[in-house]
């Protein structure tokens, strides 16, 4: 089957507008069955057009009246279109085996069937007639048939179901701006676990189900935690974004064999089931950062949503960047920004060093091409040049513009220059070219500091210099040494544009132990330590006050590894060092730098050192 490209897409857009999809799926049936009713306009009568279909096998398929020859390659001929045009096919729809489309699950607990029709990225036409590209929004109504005793979920709010133990039909409620890889049905014998309401006014009906066989395993008591987060993330969303959640129900659906840990669409939240094994400990901020990522997708991805697969990054580095900020709100951790810096930010940093690396928005064919490019980038490093932009034109900026960008464009689809256009009427200043710095092209620009000293041990002046002409603010940190603890005597914020930049001329001040750059984290660069940076923070234990300024040292120090520049025993030996005040890191950090040291010790240590330094690892653990 060919993939739809961006410029058959662009062409098919150009023609036609899609008004709605009304979609029913016999689940009861064998094979199951779909029919599917598009309502479309044609912008030029009498062109001719296509539909995306490859469902198992087509009973009819019908326009204005009219039988059509079967779908070839996937795609379904549409000669002769009218103004207004009305499509409708009816096929068999086959189960999927690589867990796309439609699926099938036996449990092997009691034998109960859940079914699942998931359409993302790309799979909607497996399953029912449709134009299966991003840009094409339309209003979407659902009904489902199912066996008796199951219950089912989609998009929408039910608006009919059969009488309880019957089989029968379920018909939910038109949901408008939806896009075909949004329409998701869940049945089978679920059970719900936990319901209530979120939103303004609890104007959201809430719930979570759960396979009917999992009572009482692990994680499952815990449901209801995460009901709350969920609603705790949803309320801080309408408030940041003054933008009202845009659908009136979320159902989240704990489902076996997701090919993600979880995904939003429009109504729905699925969630992998192998997240329950972590839901237990109320500590892993990564459950609660799962779950505000896919709730902010509601906005982002489902709300709004790219034009095309290039701009993919405006659905998942927003969600990205918007659930961080969350984490705060809904008590996960204090300082979400360290987590984000430690786990986030090297991913990105090294992704975008390998030969394969690309831009975040650059030019796709197709859809498959998109999800190749890496999550490091689509995710990380979207996510880190979006907070690197509220550094630059402030919070309060980057609020306005993202608000604007959701009244604006809410219900359709954008791209990367309309979300820059929505950030410059609200900052002031043209940011067009700031987005082809870090969007558009690849790579990070390496900074280093440029400090000349007097001979009384003074500073001169400082600057900071970049291999790569990029706009951005960086903070630089001036530390010193007390002992056995480093910290900051002041940071320098400034704005750099150049290759070299001067921050601070002579002030008659003494030259630091220590000068972080990229001090608080405020920009996407690579930086490394001085020769007298390193040491000063080797005599601190990298403790400099300040645990994100903390993160980005460890970073720093990590890369070096990476490049050659401090060798691997020596790195080990800093986190050993730290595990002494191991009550005092973030679980990030705990979790980040003991793999960073197993990494040293089982790959870059000479291999007879090897065995030593694991056990040097070890017993600091022990110890700590």
């Amino acid at each position: 089957m060919p993939a739809l490209t961006q410029a058959e897409a662009a062409a098919r857009a150009a023609l036609i507008d899609v008004e709605s999809y009304d979609v029913f799926l016999d689940l009861a049936a064998d094979p199951v069955r779909s029919r599917s009713e598009i309502r479309f306009r044609c912008r030029e009568p009498g062109a001719a057009a296509f539909a995306d279909l490859t469902v198992g096998a087509v009973r009819s398929a019908v326009l204005d009246g009219r039988s059509l020859e079967p779908a070839r390659a996937g795609r379904l001929s549409l000669p002769g279109l009218e103004a207004e045009n009305v499509l409708a096919v009816e096929a068999e729809v086959a189960y999927s085996r690589d867990g796309r489309g439609l699926t099938r699950f036996t449990d092997p607990a009691d034998g109960a069937t859940y079914v699942l029709s998931s359409c993302y990225p790309t799979h909607a036409q497996s399953i029912f007639c449709c134009f299966d590209q991003p840009d094409l929004v339309s209003a979407t109504t659902i009904s489902v048939a199912v066996p008796a005793g199951w219950e089912c979920v989609a998009n929408g709010p039910v608006e009919q179901r059969p009488a309880p133990g019957q089989a029968g039909a379920w018909r939910f409620g038109t949901v408008t701006g939806t896009r075909p890889y949004d329409l998701t049905v869940c049945a089978g014998p679920y059970v719900r676990d936990w319901s209530g309401s979120g939103g303004t006014g609890g104007s959201v009906a809430m719930c979570i189900r759960r396979r009917r066989s999992l009572a009482g395993a692990e994680g499952v008591a815990e449901l209801a935690r995460f009901g709350q987060i969920a609603q705790q993330a949803l309320g801080y969303y309408e408030r940041v974004f003054g933008v009202p959640c845009p659908y009136p129900k979320y159902d989240i659906v704990f489902v076996p064999e997701l090919p993600a840990l979880a995904m939003s669409i429009p109504g729905l939240m699925l969630v992998d089931e192998s997240l329950l094994a972590r839901l237990p400990d109320a500590g892993d901020d990564v459950v609660a950062m799962v779950c505000a990522h896919e709730v902010s997708h509601l906005w982002f991805g489902c709300h709004v949503s790219m034009g095309w697969w290039d701009d993919l990054w405006l659905d998942e580095a927003m969600a990205t960047y918007v659930s961080y900020a969350a984490l705060a709100e809904v008590g996960a951790t204090a300082d979400p920004w360290t987590a984000f810096c430690y786990r986030e930010k090297p991913r990105a940093y090294l992704a975008d060093e390998l030969p394969s690396r690309q831009a975040v928005s650059s030019p796709v064919a197709s859809a498959a091409d998109a999800l190749l490019r890496p999550a490091a980038l689509t995710y990380s490093k979207g996510a880190s040049v979006v907070r690197q932009l509220a550094a630059l034109i402030g919070d309060d900026a980057l609020g306005v513009g993202v608000t604007d960008y959701l009244r604006r464009f809410g219900g359709g689809a954008a791209d990367l220059d309309d979300l820059a256009g929505c950030w410059s009427r609200a900052s002031g200043r043209d940011l067009a070219g700031w987005a082809d710095q870090w969007l558009r092209t690849a790579g990070a620009p390496a900074l280093r500091a440029s400090l000349a000293a007097r001979p009384d041990g003074t500073i001169e002046s400082l600057a900071v210099v970049q291999d790569e002409a990029r706009t951005h603010r960086v903070g630089i940190g001036l530390y010193d040494l007390a002992g056995d603890r480093l910290r900051r005597r002041r940071m320098v914020s400034a704005e750099v544009s150049g290759p070299r930049t001067l921050v601070a001329p002579g002030t008659g001040e003494a030259v630091p132990d220590a000068l972080v750059l990229n001090d608080g984290d405020l920009t996407y660069a690579t930086t490394g330590l001085d020769e007298r940076t390193l040491r000063a923070l080797a005599a601190a234990a990298m403790d400099v006050g300040d645990q994100l300024t903390e993160a980005v040292c460890w970073n720093a120090a990590w890369r070096m590894v990476l490049v050659g520049e401090l060798a691997a025993a020596d790195f080990a030996g800093l986190v050993v060092r730290g595990l002494g005040r191991a009550g005092t890191w973030p679980v990030a950090a705990a979790e980040v730098l003991l793999q960073w040291a197993v990494r040293c010790a089982d790959r870059y240590a000479p291999p007879a050192d090897r065995a030593g330094l694991r056990e040097r690892i070890a017993d600091g653990c022990l110890a700590a």
